[in-house]
Protein backbone atom coordinates (compact mmCIF):
# COMPACT_ATOMS: atom_id res chain seq x y z
CA UNK A 1 0.00 0.00 0.00
CA UNK A 2 0.88 3.68 0.11
CA UNK A 3 2.38 3.38 3.62
CA UNK A 4 4.66 0.56 2.47
CA UNK A 5 5.87 2.56 -0.53
CA UNK A 6 6.64 5.47 1.79
CA UNK A 7 8.71 3.07 3.92
CA UNK A 8 10.58 1.83 0.85
CA UNK A 9 11.47 5.31 -0.34
CA UNK A 10 12.42 6.31 3.19
CA UNK A 11 14.78 3.32 3.19
CA UNK A 12 16.26 4.47 -0.11
CA UNK A 13 16.72 8.00 1.25
CA UNK A 14 18.39 6.75 4.45
CA UNK A 15 20.67 4.46 2.41
CA UNK A 16 21.66 7.29 0.06
CA UNK A 17 22.40 9.52 3.04
CA UNK A 18 24.35 6.80 4.83
CA UNK A 19 26.43 5.93 1.77
CA UNK A 20 27.07 9.64 1.15
CA UNK A 21 28.51 9.90 4.67
CA UNK A 22 30.66 6.81 4.02
CA UNK A 23 31.91 8.28 0.74
CA UNK A 24 32.74 11.56 2.48
CA UNK A 25 34.61 9.69 5.22
CA UNK A 26 37.08 8.31 2.63
CA UNK A 27 38.37 11.81 1.82
CA UNK A 28 38.37 12.98 5.44
CA UNK A 29 40.32 9.89 6.52
CA UNK A 30 42.78 10.50 3.69
CA UNK A 31 43.42 13.99 5.08
CA UNK A 32 44.26 12.32 8.42
CA UNK A 33 46.62 9.84 6.75
CA UNK A 34 48.37 12.60 4.80
CA UNK A 35 48.83 14.71 7.93
CA UNK A 36 50.27 11.85 9.98
CA UNK A 37 53.70 12.01 8.38
CA UNK A 38 55.54 11.10 11.60
CA UNK A 39 53.67 7.82 11.97
CA UNK A 40 52.15 8.73 15.33
CA UNK A 41 48.83 7.64 16.79
CA UNK A 42 45.77 8.57 14.76
CA UNK A 43 43.83 9.08 18.00
CA UNK A 44 45.37 12.53 18.34
CA UNK A 45 44.25 13.68 14.87
CA UNK A 46 40.83 15.43 14.79
CA UNK A 47 40.23 14.60 11.11
CA UNK A 48 40.68 10.90 11.86
CA UNK A 49 37.94 11.11 14.48
CA UNK A 50 35.74 13.07 12.06
CA UNK A 51 36.21 10.45 9.34
CA UNK A 52 35.54 7.61 11.76
CA UNK A 53 32.35 9.30 13.00
CA UNK A 54 31.12 9.79 9.43
CA UNK A 55 31.82 6.11 8.69
CA UNK A 56 29.94 4.93 11.80
CA UNK A 57 26.95 7.19 11.07
CA UNK A 58 26.88 6.00 7.47
CA UNK A 59 26.94 2.31 8.42
CA UNK A 60 24.24 2.94 11.04
CA UNK A 61 22.13 4.52 8.29
CA UNK A 62 22.55 1.42 6.14
CA UNK A 63 21.45 -0.80 9.02
CA UNK A 64 18.28 1.30 9.40
CA UNK A 65 17.71 1.19 5.65
CA UNK A 66 17.70 -2.62 5.67
CA UNK A 67 14.81 -2.54 8.14
CA UNK A 68 12.78 -0.29 5.82
CA UNK A 69 13.36 -1.82 2.40
CA UNK A 70 14.45 -4.97 0.61
CA UNK A 71 18.13 -6.03 0.76
CA UNK A 72 18.11 -6.35 -3.04
CA UNK A 73 17.26 -2.63 -3.17
CA UNK A 74 19.64 -1.34 -0.49
CA UNK A 75 22.77 -3.38 -1.30
CA UNK A 76 23.36 -2.01 -4.84
CA UNK A 77 23.05 1.56 -3.54
CA UNK A 78 26.48 1.13 -1.91
CA UNK A 79 27.86 2.45 -5.20
CA UNK A 80 26.83 5.93 -4.05
CA UNK A 81 29.73 5.97 -1.56
CA UNK A 82 32.19 5.68 -4.47
CA UNK A 83 30.34 8.34 -6.48
CA UNK A 84 30.14 10.85 -3.61
CA UNK A 85 33.86 10.47 -2.93
CA UNK A 86 34.61 12.14 -6.30
CA UNK A 87 33.13 15.63 -5.60
CA UNK A 88 34.08 15.46 -1.90
CA UNK A 89 37.65 14.59 -2.87
CA UNK A 90 37.67 17.65 -5.12
CA UNK A 91 36.42 19.93 -2.32
CA UNK A 92 38.48 18.46 0.54
CA UNK A 93 41.65 17.24 -1.20
CA UNK A 94 41.68 19.38 -4.35
CA UNK A 95 41.55 16.27 -6.57
CA UNK A 96 40.01 17.53 -9.78
CA UNK A 97 37.73 14.84 -11.29
CA UNK A 98 38.57 13.59 -14.77
CA UNK A 99 36.12 12.89 -17.56
CA UNK A 100 36.44 9.21 -16.65
CA UNK A 101 35.38 9.98 -13.07
CA UNK A 102 32.37 12.01 -14.20
CA UNK A 103 31.31 9.39 -16.76
CA UNK A 104 31.57 6.70 -14.07
CA UNK A 105 29.44 8.78 -11.69
CA UNK A 106 26.76 9.33 -14.35
CA UNK A 107 26.66 5.60 -15.17
CA UNK A 108 26.36 4.69 -11.48
CA UNK A 109 23.56 7.20 -10.89
CA UNK A 110 21.57 6.03 -13.94
CA UNK A 111 22.10 2.39 -12.98
CA UNK A 112 21.08 3.10 -9.39
CA UNK A 113 17.87 4.75 -10.58
CA UNK A 114 17.06 1.67 -12.66
CA UNK A 115 17.59 -0.62 -9.65
CA UNK A 116 15.37 1.52 -7.41
CA UNK A 117 12.63 1.65 -10.04
CA UNK A 118 12.57 -2.12 -10.61
CA UNK A 119 12.77 -3.26 -6.99
CA UNK A 120 10.49 -0.56 -5.56
CA UNK A 121 7.81 -1.41 -8.14
CA UNK A 122 7.74 -5.07 -7.02
CA UNK A 123 4.76 -6.03 -4.87
CA UNK A 124 6.47 -8.66 -2.72
CA UNK A 125 8.10 -7.43 0.48
CA UNK A 126 8.36 -8.40 4.12
CA UNK A 127 8.65 -5.23 6.20
CA UNK A 128 8.70 -7.31 9.41
CA UNK A 129 8.54 -11.02 10.14
CA UNK A 130 8.14 -13.07 13.28
CA UNK A 131 10.75 -15.58 14.41
CA UNK A 132 8.39 -18.40 13.39
CA UNK A 133 7.96 -16.95 9.88
CA UNK A 134 11.71 -16.53 9.51
CA UNK A 135 12.32 -20.11 10.66
CA UNK A 136 9.91 -21.38 8.00
CA UNK A 137 11.73 -19.36 5.32
CA UNK A 138 15.12 -20.65 6.46
CA UNK A 139 14.30 -24.25 5.67
CA UNK A 140 13.42 -23.68 2.04
CA UNK A 141 15.53 -26.19 0.04
CA UNK A 142 16.86 -23.47 -2.28
CA UNK A 143 18.01 -21.32 0.64
CA UNK A 144 19.64 -24.28 2.39
CA UNK A 145 21.67 -24.80 -0.78
CA UNK A 146 22.57 -21.08 -0.80
CA UNK A 147 23.75 -21.29 2.83
CA UNK A 148 25.74 -24.46 2.19
CA UNK A 149 27.51 -22.87 -0.78
CA UNK A 150 28.18 -19.59 1.09
CA UNK A 151 29.70 -21.21 4.17
CA UNK A 152 31.32 -24.15 2.35
CA UNK A 153 33.07 -22.00 -0.23
CA UNK A 154 34.13 -19.47 2.44
CA UNK A 155 35.72 -22.20 4.55
CA UNK A 156 37.47 -23.63 1.48
CA UNK A 157 38.88 -20.21 0.51
CA UNK A 158 40.04 -19.45 4.07
CA UNK A 159 41.76 -22.81 4.48
CA UNK A 160 43.36 -22.62 1.02
CA UNK A 161 45.71 -19.90 2.25
CA UNK A 162 45.70 -18.21 -1.15
CA UNK A 163 46.58 -14.52 -0.92
CA UNK A 164 44.78 -13.17 -3.99
CA UNK A 165 42.32 -10.31 -4.31
CA UNK A 166 39.57 -12.72 -5.43
CA UNK A 167 40.14 -14.98 -2.41
CA UNK A 168 39.76 -12.12 0.08
CA UNK A 169 36.88 -10.46 -1.75
CA UNK A 170 34.90 -13.67 -2.26
CA UNK A 171 35.13 -14.50 1.46
CA UNK A 172 33.83 -10.98 2.22
CA UNK A 173 31.05 -11.25 -0.33
CA UNK A 174 29.82 -14.75 0.51
CA UNK A 175 29.70 -13.98 4.22
CA UNK A 176 28.42 -10.46 3.54
CA UNK A 177 25.40 -11.87 1.73
CA UNK A 178 24.55 -13.89 4.85
CA UNK A 179 25.13 -10.82 7.06
CA UNK A 180 22.65 -8.72 5.07
CA UNK A 181 19.94 -11.38 5.37
CA UNK A 182 20.62 -11.73 9.10
CA UNK A 183 20.44 -7.96 9.64
CA UNK A 184 17.00 -7.88 8.01
CA UNK A 185 15.78 -10.69 10.29
CA UNK A 186 17.28 -9.34 13.53
CA UNK A 187 15.92 -5.85 12.88
CA UNK A 188 12.45 -7.36 12.40
CA UNK A 189 12.71 -9.24 15.71
CA UNK A 190 13.79 -6.10 17.56
CA UNK A 191 11.08 -3.93 15.96
CA UNK A 192 8.28 -6.39 16.75
CA UNK A 193 9.58 -6.81 20.31
CA UNK A 194 9.56 -3.03 20.85
CA UNK A 195 5.96 -3.01 19.60
CA UNK A 196 5.01 -5.50 22.34
CA UNK A 197 5.32 -8.79 20.42
CA UNK A 198 8.36 -10.42 22.06
CA UNK A 199 10.30 -12.46 19.50
CA UNK A 200 13.09 -13.51 21.86
CA UNK A 201 11.16 -16.42 23.39
CA UNK A 202 12.50 -18.96 20.88
CA UNK A 203 15.99 -20.08 19.84
CA UNK A 204 15.80 -18.48 16.38
CA UNK A 205 16.93 -14.94 17.36
CA UNK A 206 19.68 -16.34 19.63
CA UNK A 207 20.96 -18.43 16.72
CA UNK A 208 20.74 -15.61 14.19
CA UNK A 209 22.60 -13.05 16.36
CA UNK A 210 25.86 -15.08 16.72
CA UNK A 211 25.78 -15.86 12.99
CA UNK A 212 25.43 -12.13 12.25
CA UNK A 213 28.30 -11.22 14.61
CA UNK A 214 30.55 -14.00 13.23
CA UNK A 215 29.97 -13.21 9.56
CA UNK A 216 30.40 -9.46 10.12
CA UNK A 217 33.67 -10.01 11.99
CA UNK A 218 35.16 -12.18 9.24
CA UNK A 219 33.81 -9.88 6.53
CA UNK A 220 35.54 -6.85 8.07
CA UNK A 221 38.76 -8.81 8.67
CA UNK A 222 39.12 -10.06 5.10
CA UNK A 223 38.04 -6.76 3.56
CA UNK A 224 40.80 -4.99 5.53
CA UNK A 225 43.30 -7.64 4.39
CA UNK A 226 42.28 -7.10 0.79
CA UNK A 227 42.56 -3.31 1.06
CA UNK A 228 45.95 -3.57 2.80
CA UNK A 229 47.48 -5.84 0.16
CA UNK A 230 45.83 -4.65 -3.04
CA UNK A 231 44.45 -1.14 -2.43
CA UNK A 232 41.04 0.46 -2.85
CA UNK A 233 40.99 0.90 -6.68
CA UNK A 234 41.46 -2.82 -7.25
CA UNK A 235 39.28 -4.10 -4.41
CA UNK A 236 36.25 -1.77 -4.57
CA UNK A 237 34.89 -2.65 -8.06
CA UNK A 238 35.29 -6.42 -7.54
CA UNK A 239 33.82 -6.26 -4.04
CA UNK A 240 30.86 -4.18 -5.19
CA UNK A 241 29.93 -6.67 -7.92
CA UNK A 242 30.44 -9.86 -5.88
CA UNK A 243 28.92 -8.60 -2.61
CA UNK A 244 25.86 -7.11 -4.31
CA UNK A 245 25.36 -10.29 -6.36
CA UNK A 246 25.47 -12.47 -3.23
CA UNK A 247 23.10 -10.15 -1.34
CA UNK A 248 20.58 -9.92 -4.19
CA UNK A 249 20.62 -13.67 -4.91
CA UNK A 250 20.27 -14.55 -1.21
CA UNK A 251 17.48 -12.04 -0.65
CA UNK A 252 15.62 -13.18 -3.75
CA UNK A 253 15.73 -16.79 -2.54
CA UNK A 254 14.97 -16.16 1.14
CA UNK A 255 12.56 -13.22 0.97
CA UNK A 256 11.33 -13.56 -2.63
CA UNK A 257 12.32 -10.00 -3.52
CA UNK A 258 12.02 -10.49 -7.29
CA UNK A 259 9.49 -13.34 -7.34
CA UNK A 260 6.69 -11.22 -8.83
CA UNK A 261 8.89 -9.10 -11.07
CA UNK A 262 8.35 -9.50 -14.82
CA UNK A 263 11.10 -10.89 -17.03
CA UNK A 264 11.46 -7.46 -18.63
CA UNK A 265 12.02 -5.81 -15.25
CA UNK A 266 14.52 -8.49 -14.23
CA UNK A 267 16.45 -7.70 -17.43
CA UNK A 268 16.32 -3.98 -16.56
CA UNK A 269 17.57 -4.80 -13.04
CA UNK A 270 20.54 -6.83 -14.36
CA UNK A 271 21.42 -4.15 -16.93
CA UNK A 272 21.17 -1.39 -14.30
CA UNK A 273 23.39 -3.37 -11.92
CA UNK A 274 26.03 -3.98 -14.61
CA UNK A 275 25.89 -0.29 -15.61
CA UNK A 276 26.44 0.73 -11.99
CA UNK A 277 29.29 -1.76 -11.61
CA UNK A 278 30.96 -0.40 -14.76
CA UNK A 279 30.60 3.13 -13.37
CA UNK A 280 32.23 2.10 -10.08
CA UNK A 281 35.09 0.52 -12.05
CA UNK A 282 35.64 3.71 -14.07
CA UNK A 283 35.72 5.88 -10.95
CA UNK A 284 38.13 3.49 -9.22
CA UNK A 285 40.46 3.24 -12.21
CA UNK A 286 40.53 7.04 -12.46
CA UNK A 287 41.72 7.13 -8.85
CA UNK A 288 44.45 4.52 -9.23
CA UNK A 289 46.07 6.31 -12.18
CA UNK A 290 46.42 9.49 -10.09
CA UNK A 291 47.96 7.55 -7.19
CA UNK A 292 50.42 5.78 -9.51
CA UNK A 293 51.54 9.12 -10.97
CA UNK A 294 52.14 10.59 -7.50
CA UNK A 295 54.00 7.47 -6.36
CA UNK A 296 56.34 7.48 -9.38
CA UNK A 297 57.06 11.17 -8.94
CA UNK A 298 57.76 10.82 -5.23
CA UNK A 299 60.10 7.86 -5.76
CA UNK A 300 62.13 9.89 -8.28
CA UNK A 301 62.07 13.06 -6.19
CA UNK A 302 60.40 14.89 -9.05
CA UNK A 303 57.39 17.06 -9.64
CA UNK A 304 54.35 15.09 -10.83
CA UNK A 305 54.67 16.99 -14.09
CA UNK A 306 58.26 16.03 -14.87
CA UNK A 307 59.16 14.07 -18.02
CA UNK A 308 55.84 14.40 -19.75
CA UNK A 309 53.60 13.35 -16.87
CA UNK A 310 51.68 16.60 -17.28
CA UNK A 311 50.77 15.34 -20.75
CA UNK A 312 49.80 11.97 -19.27
CA UNK A 313 47.47 13.66 -16.78
CA UNK A 314 45.96 15.75 -19.58
CA UNK A 315 45.32 12.59 -21.61
CA UNK A 316 43.85 10.94 -18.52
CA UNK A 317 41.43 13.86 -18.14
CA UNK A 318 40.19 13.17 -21.66
CA UNK A 319 39.60 9.50 -20.78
Amino acid sequence: GRTRMQSVFLGVFVSLLGNSLIGSSFSVMKVAHDSNKDGGSYLRIPTWWAGTLLMILGEAGNLVAYTLAKPSLISPLGAISVVVNVPVGWLVLGEKPSMRNMLGCMMSIIGGYGIVWVVASGSVDRPTMTAAEFEALLFQPAFMVFLAISFGESIDLIWSGRRTVMTYVMVCSLLGGVSVLSIKAVSSFVLLTLQGDNQFLTLVPFTTLPILAFTLMLQIKYLNMALAEFGTPEVVPIYYVTFTSCAVIGSSILYGDLSETSHQNVAVFVFSFLLTAAGVWLVSRGSVRKEETRARSASLGQSPYAHGEELEDDMEALL
